[in-house]
């Protein structure tokens, strides 16, 4: 005798099956180190368990928290300032633009404040940062650029 299955058994067990493959590939993934987008954030593992801190992949930086999210935007971890990439987390450096002002982040990533000097020209960044313009600093008069403008 054989009997009829129903369509909602059959969706159920698509649903199951669905569920258990997507699983299957996430510890895959995570075995084999590799970032995970979970929750609205990119996760990296490399192993069972999530990294955290500061964590380097193919020559970038990348700031994880406390619970393997990948930060994003402004960062300060041991009193310096970095900036993240908005999209993929991945730590920038040199000119940056952002809400309209101008920042140095050097090779480091690390946030410059003070005189800088930068192919040639002398830029200020104020406490905060920013590059300043069309203003004097002493006797230094910094032009709508930025750089310093003999004379």
């Amino acid at each position: 005798m054989i009997k009829t299955i129903s369509f909602k058994y059959i969706l159920m067990l698509g649903t199951l099956l669905s569920i258990v493959f997507a699983f299957q590939l996430i510890y895959d993934v995570k075995a084999n180190g590799e970032w995970v987008y979970v929750n609205n954030s990119w996760r990296y593992y490399s192993g069972p368990e999530q990294n955290t801190g500061w964590y380097k992949y193919k020559d970038n930086w990348y700031y994880l928290d406390e619970n393997g999210m990948a930060k994003t935007g402004w960062l300060k971890s041991e009193g310096k300032w970095y900036y993240l990439d908005t999209v993929t987390g991945k730590m920038l450096s040199g000119w940056i633009q952002n809400r309209g002002n101008w920042y140095y982040l050097n090779s480091s990533g690390e946030m410059v404040t003070g005189w800088l000097r930068y192919n040639g020209n002398l830029y200020y960044l104020n406490s905060s940062g920013v590059m300043v313009k069309d203003i004097y600093i002493g006797t230094y008069y910094l032009g709508p650029d930025g750089a310093w403008e003999e004379g």
